[in-house]
């Protein structure tokens, strides 16, 4: 499979290079038998080098094909010319799957998209014309290929950098630079860059790098080996090193934004607060951002954005800001999406670029600090966002006000709870039921029947129709997904939308008020009730719509709804689902299920005294919630000055 994703990847960037695009489909028309798979293999792999060593960068992609075995030459051939169809973001996305694939090691995983982004967009101006972007520690090349992108690789005088020790990962740095039109200047490095770096005079404007961790907590002092401008770094742990290194490259009024782990900003090993102390106190730390957890597929280890400059006029203040409650779950990761980069955008570009004071009263507000840079001493030069804010955060907590406020809002709970419990105790609890019911055979007026002679069953687009390229954070109508389903209805969540376009080419799977949702692949949940809000909101492929025939008057929507996230209903569909390989609901098996239907005035009763119970059930976990709020708010009061016990 890895050869595979490097054969994908290598038809991608020659893609771009013509006259050899052209060539190779041609090559890949002419021939058909399997004798011809090996001669076309080679072709790819040799172009693929051809144009690497124009970067600098040592070949090796015939290598990696070599091994490939394809059944037949017909399936080589339309792999071909089906990579020719795909647009270069593809790149990122099989470069993503290589990583999962390839079992990297940690030093060699790929920055995160959503970071790599950020990081361009507050180390760069674009107004500022051509810069010159360096990376000690290219990786895949996603960090200048931000660059880039933001820029502009066509901007007069913009130039980009890199090294990396890895030379597989290399050529994929170099191919992913090429399809955003630069002509980058690679080499492959050592693993300590430091030992033999010969620098006669910086040259970078930005430096952007996310070097590999070292998480250990070294008690060892400062090694000897180096030219270090603020402090010999531990021996055994390279955090520092690396951090010096791209600083050694930057020239005058240059900017570095380099992904750290979190532990670096506040370690206790003395060399390092040594090197931290003298960055803060000669001026060079502008702002550190602490960023969500699990945002890397391959390791748990959270993060900062360090952003450096190298000035003769630096800020008395550094900035400091804890974002660590940003980011939409994706899986088993967080991904900063568009509109969380653009809350930590709005909050530090302003300092960067003109030190304007965050705004107050913006969202990120009260998680933003500016620390004097003489009063890092009194918190041992710690650079972690989270040591300040928490702190001041608790500082500023615990008024009488706040208790008073917090204590007041368990008081009206308390009203709607009282309230709520009344209208409960008033309903009749009989319901009507006869005792040929209990002893399980239906009574006389009830109905038995199937929800495919109920409803409509529409099952969400397939994902050829509405796969993921499709969608993105920026678009314009919602899409249902099976984690909205919640308490029977549809929540909204940032990150899953389209565009108006793709929605009118699936005006069939748009919802209306009243329309049921199901889980139809993955794991199964309750169902829930689309609402006048979303109207229009477009069903995913992993869900499937229940819409009530006209002729279906003798059935109360909300009884329905109510019925299907029966244990006894959500037990069938489990079942159903579990029987095929991966679990899935179709939607002949979903129409079989059989719905019992008592007269319409007893389903609304129904319907009346199931609502009684969840509107209980909600009011008293929002009364329990508003005494814990309250219950920390009088701890902070009274734990964080004195207080007359009188």
């Amino acid at each position: 499979m890895v050869d595979y994703l490097t054969l994908l990847l290598s038809l991608i960037f020659l893609r771009g290079s013509e006259p050899r695009w052209s060539a190779l489909q041609a090559a890949a028309r002419a021939a058909t038998g399997p004798e011809h798979i090996a001669g076309l293999l080679h072709r790819i792999g040799d172009a693929a080098d051809d144009e690497l060593r124009q970067y600098g960068v040592l070949p090796g992609m015939r290598e990696s094909l070599r091994r490939l075995e394809p059944r037949t030459y017909g399936d080589l051939a339309r792999t071909v010319r089906l990579a020719g169809e795909l647009h270069r973001g593809a790149f990122r996305l099989i470069l993503d799957e290589y990583e999962s694939r390839a079992g990297l090691r940690s030093g060699e995983f790929f920055t995160p998209k959503g970071v790599v982004r950020l990081a361009a967009e507050l180390a760069l101006d674009v107004g500022e014309g051509g810069k010159s972007v360096y990376d000690g520690y290219a990786r895949g090349g996603e960090m200048l290929a931000a660059a880039a992108e933001y820029v502009g690789a066509q901007t007069p005088g913009f130039s980009v950098r890199g090294e990396a020790p890895g030379r597989d990962t290399l050529r994929f740095a170099g191919m992913h630079l090429a399809l955003h039109g630069t002509l980058p200047r690679l080499r492959s490095t050592v693993n300590s860059p430091w030992r033999a770096r010969t620098v006669s005079e910086p040259f970078a404007d930005v430096v952007m790098m996310n070097p590999p961790f070292n998480m250990t907590d070294s008690a060892g002092s400062g090694r000897r080996d180096g030219v270090w401008e603020f402090g010999a770094p531990p021996r055994g742990n390279d955090n520092f090193a690396w951090l010096q290194h791209g600083m050694a490259y930057l020239r005058d009024e240059g900017r570095a934004a380099v992904v750290m782990p979190v532990k670096a900003g506040n370690s206790v090993n003395v060399a390092e607060r040594e090197i931290r102390r003298n960055m803060i106190e000669r001026g060079v730390v502008e702002c550190v951002i602490a960023l969500p957890p699990n945002l890397f597929s391959a390791t748990p280890v959270p993060v900062s954005l360090w952003f450096l400059r190298r000035t003769e006029q630096p800020s008395p203040e550094v900035l400091l800001v804890d974002a660590r409650h940003l980011g939409t779950r994706q899986g088993n990761r967080n991904v900063l999406e568009a509109n969380d980069r653009q809350v930590i955008m709005d909050a530090v570009r302003p300092w960067l670029f003109r030190q304007v004071r965050p705004t107050a009263g913006s969202s990120l507000e009260p998680y933003t600090v500016l620390i004097p840079r003489g009063a890092f001493a009194a918190a041992d030069y710690s650079l972690s966002p989270i040591d300040h804010i928490t702190t001041r955060r608790l500082e500023e907590g615990g008024s009488l006000d706040a208790v008073a406020a917090a204590h007041q809002e368990s008081v009206n709970l308390r009203e709607v709870v009282d309230t709520v419990d009344e209208a409960a105790a008033a309903l009749s609890w009989d319901c009507g039921v006869s005792q040929t019911a209990r002893h399980g055979r239906l009574p006389s007026a009830w109905v038995e029947t199937t929800l495919a002679e109920l409803c409509e069953i529409q099952p969400g687009p397939s994902y050829s129709r509405l796969g993921r390229n499709e969608r993105s954070g920026e678009g314009l109508v919602p899409i249902v997904l099976p984690r909205q389903l919640e308490d029977g209805r549809i929540v909204a969540l940032d990150g899953e939308r389209v565009s108006w376009e793709t929605a009118e080419k699936l005006k069939k799977f748009w919802l209306q008020p009243r329309d049921i949702v199901c889980v139809r692949s993955g794991a199964i949940r309750a169902p829930a009730m689309a609402t006048a809000e979303q109207e229009g909101w477009l069903l995913s492929p992993n869900v499937v719509r229940l819409r009530l025939y006209e002729h279906a008057v003798a059935v109360d929507p909300e009884y329905l709804l109510d019925y299907l996230a029966s244990p006894r209903c959500m037990e069938w569909m489990s079942n159903r689902a579990a029987a095929t390989a991966a679990p899935s609901l179709s939607r002949d098996a979903l129409g079989h299920l059989p719905v019992r239907l008592p007269p319409l005035e007893q389903q609304r009763r129904a319907v009346q005294m199931i609502n009684s119970l969840r509107d209980q059930a909600s009011a008293h976990r929002e009364y329990a919630e508003s005494l814990s709020r309250a219950r920390a708010e009088l701890a902070k009061f009274l734990m964080n000055g004195p207080v007359d016990a009188s």
